[in-house]
């Protein structure tokens, strides 16, 4: 395997959840969109070969999370009102009254913050197959929530062959892990620890061990 740097140039602003993104999930996305299975949670999951190497204990794969610094933020709101006029117009006679404040007519402001980063570019390390890679990557359009509304929109994927920092690439650096990492492994300094996953699907919350995790950008 090849030792990569692998960046996304974003096209504008980009909302994040837990502030990171996991370029192995999104490979996995990917390869399950070219082998034709299911989204997750339809059906049972499926393993797929992304060309990213394992670690020797087989417990995650040799990439970095991403921890993108921000230039600026921005609160939104995504919003929905319920049309009571016009459900009041449709409804049978007798209809006089409409719960907006539960159930599918509640309607809602929800506040969500949107960032723009540094130089528009989302950053990772990994040691992987960087043609199979970059393939894979390009399927890979927008990035973070809200992509239907066109948040996170990529602009270019580059997959470049880097030098390695030394001891610990690409998942320890000066000692602290850049993604979640057994908490005995090998090279690591004091990190911080929490609760996460090792592998995708990362949302499978009841999979969540002790691990050494990334400290806050």
């Amino acid at each position: 395997m090849t030792a990569l740097r692998v960046v996304a140039t974003l096209d504008g602003p980009i909302t994040l959840t837990d502030g990171t993104l996991r370029i192995d999930a999104l490979a996995m996305w990917a390869k399950a969109q070219v082998e034709g299975l299911p989204p997750p949670g339809f059906g049972p999951l499926q393993e797929v070969d992304i060309p990213i190497d394992l670690s020797k204990c087989g417990r995650f794969y040799m990439c970095s999370f991403a921890a993108p610094r921000f230039e600026q933020h921005q609160q939104v709101f995504v919003n929905r009102r319920f049309p009571a006029t016009e459900a009041q117009d449709l409804g049978e006679p007798g209809f006089n009254r409409i719960r907006i404040s539960a159930g599918p007519q509640k309607s809602y402001r929800i506040p969500q913050t949107v960032g723009w980063v540094e130089h528009d570019q989302v950053e990772w390390w990994c040691l992987g197959e960087p043609n199979e890679l970059r393939k894979l990557l390009g399927l890979v359009t927008h990035l973070g929530r809200r992509r239907a509304v066109g948040r996170g929109r990529v602009r270019a994927w580059t997959v470049d062959q880097c030098e390695p920092w030394g001891y610990g690439f690409p998942v320890i650096r000066d000692g602290q892990p850049l993604r979640s990492l057994p908490i005995d492994y090998p090279g690591l300094i004091n990190p911080s620890k929490a609760c996460a996953n090792l592998k995708p699907p990362y949302w499978e919350h009841h999979r969540e061990e002790l691990c050494a995790v990334p400290l806050p950008s």
